[in-house]
């Protein structure tokens, strides 16, 4: 199955106290596939997946494939600091309908090569289509495009979300894998570079806030190559994306979510709301892309 399109990174909706609104959830990302999403990615790290239980986890992805009911397809993000326990999350994801898992490698001791191909080989064996989630930052290692490529040898393996913001790796890995993987960009501030590199589709945060314009950037981009209006449109959306990437990423996302009417709940501690100054500059910087956008 090819992506295709502005695929979320789900938000998770919480309490005050960290605990989970399962319904709220579950309505949000409905909206985002009436907002013209194309798919959905849960318990990613915009979902602050890492401070969800493996129950919490369990019933964000049957939830929302519920409530997708086939209309766009659900990945669910199945990494774990244990080859077993990422192996039990993808079983959990096949057998609750899911299209498709991505794996994250575990995120506190950077692992050899030689050890993520043995946890990727593990996931793939649960028998569902996989995409690689490559995030350095949050892994400690970047995973080449050799051993990507050695990967996709696995028939199983179908996706790499690339996180670095090197927009040059779509060519290296396409270089090496042709079409035996997809790779999606997965870097808010280079996904119009990621578009017009031959990335069809994109893992992206930022649509919890600005679906339409997420969506509209594609459009332009990919769908119509209508390339001075997607210009315009990105020169409008850099600032957001930019915004997003320097003031805690989750947090700046439910903070512009709210500050367009859709209620997040707060980041999960020790992450803090942002600061009020941050909001106002949050709140210009949200108003001049909605002017661009309504213009185009």
């Amino acid at each position: 199955m090819q992506l295709s399109g502005v695929h979320v990174a789900l938000a998770t909706v919480l309490e005050p106290d960290c605990s989970l609104d399962l319904e709220a959830t579950a309505a949000h990302a409905s909206g985002l596939i009436d907002r013209g999403v194309h798919g959905i990615v849960v318990n990613g790290s915009t979902a602050e997946f890492a401070t969800l239980s493996t129950a919490q986890r369990r019933r964000i992805a049957e939830e929302v494939i519920a409530i997708a009911r086939g209309r766009v397809p659900v990945t669910v993000q199945v990494g774990a600091m244990s080859t077993a326990e990422a192996v039990a999350h993808a079983e959990h994801a096949r057998d609750s309908g899911a299209s498709a898992v991505m794996l994250v490698s575990p995120y506190y001791e950077p692992l050899q090569e030689r050890e993520v191909e043995a946890y990727v080989r593990a996931v793939a064996g649960v028998g569902m289509p996989v995409m690689i989630y490559n995030n350095p930052a949050a892994t400690g290692r970047s995973l080449t495009p050799e051993l990507i490529a050695r990967l996709s040898e696995l028939d199983e393996v179908s996706y790499v979300k690339d996180t670095t913001g090197d927009v040059r790796r779509i060519f290296e890995i396409a270089e090496l894998c042709g079409e035996r993987i997809q790779i999606l960009n997965g870097q808010d501030t280079i996904a119009l570079l990621g578009f017009l590199a031959g990335a069809r589709a994109i893992v992206w945060g930022a649509p919890n806030a600005v679906p339409e314009a997420c969506v509209r950037l594609w459009e332009l981009t990919v769908a119509d190559l209508q390339l001075d209006a997607a210009r315009t449109l990105w020169a409008a959306m850099f600032p957001l994306m930019k915004f997003f990437e320097q003031h805690g990423y989750t947090a700046a996302v439910k903070a512009a979510a709210k500050l367009r009417g859709i209620d997040l709940g707060p980041p999960c501690h020790p992450t803090l709301p942002l600061e009020p100054e941050r909001v106002e500059q949050l709140r210009a910087i949200l108003q001049r892309l909605e002017t661009t956008l309504a213009g185009l």
